[in-house]
């Protein structure tokens, strides 16, 4: 068998054996598989598609391919989210703290930004002093003692993905189901998490632009999750506007911030979702007491109380949780004003595009992020506003007037709008 074999099976549109995709993901790993083979064994799956079979076996081939995250000695259930990426969607920062609070361990690996997408690590980092770089034991340790730990993962972890992604990215081979289900749920497998929740996005800010394709990709992420033996389950939600009201790392971390000391908006209401879903597969409670512990956790301060506890545990300077001049936003500031009286539409796509511009993301792995970049949402989709209105504020070391038109450009006024759910769909089952 050789590399060219396993392509020409798929350029074929044949189903692939266990073997050939062992041995495949065994070329990528050791580098006998060069990056155009990759590339043509990534565009053949693109084209012919993939049987949810051989997704699986894509899946655990890749998530066997490096090292496997030592589950902590600690008891109890621990949960992971993962989100398929978007525009200010820090329920991260929110979902840790409250199920830790309520004895749910998250023993989180994380990831960096990129493109127009935000990344947890990126924002945790924002409180001064935080380390996302913790070693084995350091992570066992924390979950141990505090219930939490978010930190990224090592090379060593899953080392196919990551060679298989790099090529993706840049053939433009990103958008196969087969190929993003397998990225995504071999990281997670390669983990110990007993309870995996999906945060499946479509929209203007999300991979998947239709909410029939996410649910396609949520569905096949479920299959593969439950058939390797963990609990999985799904939620494909809406990222036409931002989640939050606030893009940017600095101001993303004081926006989670305030959810957890009772702030209500679309981000507080799908981390409490988040939250209710989990501590139901976990406890097997219904989801009205799942719903009213959590919010009790935000009520009583002890979800805040958690997130100071994980920020100092990891070296973080847990101040900034009461003092926001410690996540400090950029001195200049532009308003973006209404052309014309109407109802808004936000898009958020070409705002974080505006933040890339800005510096607060990054184009490619190892570039730097300006943390005090920000662009605060001052109306939402679906507010009525009258010519003058302010629409967003713009927060920047120097002026970028592509940034501006992007931020305009996100926002429309239109006569009417039809609402769309925040929560399209959730699945328990692949069916």
């Amino acid at each position: 068998m050789t590399v060219y074999d396993v392509i020409e099976a798929k350029k074929c549109g044949k189903e692939l054996t266990e073997a050939q995709i062992n041995f495949f993901v065994r070329a990528v790993t050791d580098g006998t598989a060069s990056d155009a083979q990759i590339a043509a064994f990534c565009m053949a799956t693109l084209l012919k598609d993939m049987t949810q079979k051989e997704c699986f076996l894509l899946t655990m081939a890749m998530a066997d391919s490096g090292e496997k995250c030592v589950r902590p000695r600690s008891e109890g259930v621990f949960a992971d989210k993962h989100s398929t990426g978007g525009v200010s969607d820090s329920t991260t920062l929110v979902i840790v703290p409250i199920l830790a609070s309520l004895g749910i361990r998250c023993a989180k690996y994380s990831g960096r930004g990129l493109g127009h997408t935000g990344g947890t690590l990126d924002k945790l980092e924002s409180f001064p002093g935080f380390r996302v770089d913790l070693s084995p034991e350091e992570f066992e340790s924390q979950v141990e003692r505090v219930g939490a730990a978010v930190s990224g993962q090592t090379k060593n972890t899953v080392p196919a993905d990551r060679r298989m992604y790099a090529v993706r990215d840049v053939t433009a081979t990103i958008d196969s189901i087969p190929l993003i289900a397998s990225s995504v749920m071999s990281k997670k497998l390669a983990s110990f998490a007993d309870i995996i929740l999906l945060d499946v996005k479509y929209g203007d800010g999300a991979f998947m632009q239709t909410p029939q394709k996410a649910e396609q990709l949520a569905k096949w992420m479920v299959h593969i999750g439950n058939r390797a033996g963990r609990k999985t389950i799904a939620a494909v939600t809406d990222m036409e506007q931002p989640l939050g009201d606030s893009i940017g790392c600095n101001a993303e971390v004081r926006e989670a911030i305030d959810v957890l000391k009772g702030k209500k908006n679309d981000l507080a209401e799908l981390s409490l979702f988040h939250c209710q879903k989990i501590l139901c597969a976990a406890r097997g409670t219904t989801e009205e007491e799942a719903k009213a512990l959590a919010e009790e956790a935000i009520r009583s301060g002890a979800a805040l109380e958690k997130l100071a506890e994980m920020v100092y545990a990891q070296g973080g300077d847990a101040r900034a949780i009461q003092d926001d001049s410690l996540l400090p936003l950029a001195p200049n500031r532009t308003v973006i004003r209404a052309e014309k009286s109407g109802t808004v539409r936000v898009f958020a796509r070409p705002l974080g595009k505006a933040c890339l511009e800005l510096g607060g993301g990054r184009m490619k792995e190892g570039d730097s992020v300006d943390h005090t970049v920000a662009i605060l949402l001052k109306k939402r989709t679906g507010d009525k506003v009258q010519k003058g209105d302010a629409l967003a504020e713009i927060y920047y070391q120097r002026e970028n007037e592509e940034a501006c038109a992007l931020v305009k450009q996100a926002f429309s006024i239109v006569d009417k709008l039809t609402a769309r759910p925040l929560v399209y769909k959730f699945i328990e089952e692949d069916r």
